[in-house]
Parts: structure tokens; C-alpha cells; sequence
């Protein structure tokens, strides 16, 4: 926790802070776009999908995990692929502090801000939406029930596991490259497919299973990434 304290006092974080809340604003308008948009094409079998919470809420959800995914890539990028190459490595390697410790307190920083951001960022629109269906209903037919609240949050907790395995699979990808742009598309190839399969399905098994797996895999990777580094301080 120290070193995360000492990574918050080196990295202004002002900038992540703006970009979460933009993109809360932002999801509170998509929800009412899907919404409005659902309302106006009453004949269309797609629209009439998202005519309900479960559907909304999921979609959102998803866009939101591809937005925190992107923004968990740029924030790797700068805390840990642009500090491990070249002259900032060898001023990195001078600390006297396992390097295995400082990996692991960026790799907790960028993943507990992001995923806290997006569960903020998410909820949010959830909830005002929810509020203002429930008082003057613009196209959702069904009604709030602690069923939808217990779904909404199941779609958020594996939104945030599914958060962890992206970004730390899309820097492993990006570190061997020693590039942004590779990590940034490796998130969204990964947000797109995985995020879709573990958000939109109904079974709570086949969610259970796809998180499960998302995070033992990004402990596998973050576990390779240490050795890979302390391995970059044995040859420097």
C-alpha cells in the first residue's frame, strides 16, 4: 500500500479522474438514446430487445467495459511499459525496493482505480435511469424488481474481473512489443469478445466460469511479467 501511495504521488491522476467522469455522463446519455431509439422503431425486432432493464443495463455494460479497458491500456502504457524501457528501466532498477513489488503495486493501482471508476460510472446511469423509468416510463415495459438489482449487479462484478484479465493480458502483449498502439488493440479485440461473452450470457455457471478463468489467467500473466522483469534486472 505504500508503494500504491508512493505510485499516486508520481502519477497525476487528475487527468483518469476527468475521463471517468466524461464517460458517466456519457453512459447516462447512451442509456437514453438506447432508449429513445427503442421507443421510436416500435416495429423492429432488434429495438424491442432493449426494451427492458436486463437488456439496457447489459449493453451498457459492456461499453463500459470496452471505455475502462481502453483506459486501463493508456494507464499501463505510461506506468509500466513507458518506466521499463530504456533509461527510466535502469533509474527503476536503482530503487532499493523489490522489483517485484513495485510491478505489482502499479499492475493494483491501475486496476483498482479503473475497476472502482467503472463500477462508480456504471451504477450511476443504473440507477438514475431506473429512477426516472420508474416515475415517467420512456420505453422499458418490465418493473424494477430485486431480481433486475441482483442481475444488474452480477453484470457489474463480472464486468470488473473481466476488467483485470484485459488489461493485464493486453500490457503483456504491448510490453513484448514495447508499443501503446499494440496494447490499445489488443483491449479492444479482447473487451469486444470476451467482455461480450461474459456479460450478455443468461447462465450464471457460464459467467462464473468465463470470470474464474479471466482471473486465473491474468494472475498467470502477472506472475510471468514479474519474472520477466526481475530477469530484465539480472541482465541489466
Amino acid at each position: 500500500m505504500k508503494l500504491i501511495k508512493l505510485e499516486l504521488k508520481r502519477n497525476n491522476i487528475r487527468t483518469y479522474l476527468v475521463a471517468s467522469a466524461v464517460s458517466c455522463i456519457v453512459l447516462l446519455g447512451l442509456i437514453y438514446f438506447i432508449a429513445y431509439v427503442a421507443q421510436q422503431e416500435d416495429s423492429s425486432a432488434r429495438e424491442i430487445v432493449f426494451r427492458s432493464y436486463t437488456n439496457i443495463f447489459r449493453l451498457t455494460g459492456l461499453i463500459s467495459l470496452v471505455v475502462f479497458s481502453t483506459m486501463s491500456a493508456i494507464m499501463y502504457s505510461r506506468l509500466i511499459i513507458g518506466e521499463y524501457t530504456g533509461k527510466r528501466a535502469a533509474l527503476l532498477f536503482s530503487y532499493p525496493v523489490s522489483k517485484s513489488r513495485i510491478l505489482l503495486a502499479k499492475l493494483l493501482l491501475v486496476y483498482m482505480f479503473t475497476s472502482i471508476s467503472m463500477f462508480i460510472c456504471t451504477s450511476i446511469p443504473y440507477i438514475v435511469f431506473s429512477i426516472t423509468e420508474s416515475v415517467s416510463p420512456i420505453v422499458v415495459q418490465d418493473v424494477m424488481t430485486i431480481g433486475l438489482v441482483i442481475d444488474a449487479l452480477e453484470t457489474s462484478c463480472v464486468a470488473v474481473l473481466s476488467l483485470g484479465a484485459i488489461g493485464v493480458v493486453s500490457l503483456r502483449i504491448g510490453f513484448i512489443k514495447k508499443s501503446v498502439p499494440t496494447t490499445l488493440i489488443c483491449t479492444l479485440l479482447l473487451s469486444s469478445i470476451y467482455g461480450n461473452a461474459s456479460i450478455n450470457t443468461n447462465s450464471i455457471p457460464s459467467r462464473v466460469l468465463i470470470s474464474g478463468i479471466g482471473l486465473i489467467i491474468a494472475v498467470t500473466v502477472a506472475a510471468e511479467l514479474s519474472c520477466k522483469v526481475n530477469k530484465m534486472e539480472v541482465e541489466g
